[in-house]
């Protein structure tokens, strides 16, 4: 889970009346109810995204852009996907290094995403709670939790 800092020491946010336990019972289901609500809000864009150049390949008017950005989220969703396959289904030692850091860069982008997306909720956790609440802990999405130096293959 998330860090969630304690009340902050200046009076100007919504929440300034509960006690420390309840500010942050708030701040923790705020934060899961958030990353919840822009991984949904990504999900469905992906899917109107595929859906709309499979279309366009039945209707024979895909653009290159179309296929570049079709090829990204398959390469990027297959690369998160599968990796974790190859570790469990071999045991070579290079291939398995090499699968961790494929998975471990591409939990990477995908966590930059999520984080990028929690700027627009800056002003909302501002006037709700005085500061600034993460979405979750850094590494969330990274099933090989300890590979982290994405260069070590």
């Amino acid at each position: 889970m998330a860090f969630i800092p304690d009340i902050p020491g200046h009076g100007r946010f919504a929440f300034r009346n509960l006690n420390s336990t309840q500010y942050k019972t708030y701040a923790q289901q705020y934060s899961k109810a958030k990353a919840g609500g822009i991984r949904c809000v990504y999900a469905w864009m992906s899917g109107a995204g595929v859906i709309g150049i499979t279309t366009d390949v039945g209707k024979g008017i895909v653009i290159d852009y179309s296929k570049r950005k079709l090829a990204a989220v398959c390469i990027n969703a297959g690369a998160y996907v599968l990796s974790p396959a190859v570790v469990v289904f071999t045991n070579a030692s290079k291939i398995v290094n090499i699968s961790k850091s494929i998975h471990s860069t591409a939990a990477f982008c995908f966590e930059c995403v999520e984080d990028s997306t929690n700027l627009a909720f800056l002003p909302i956790d501002l006037a709700l709670f005085g500061q600034p609440i993460p979405i979750g802990a850094s590494n969330r999405f990274n099933l090989f939790s300890n590979h982290t130096d994405f260069l070590d293959v």
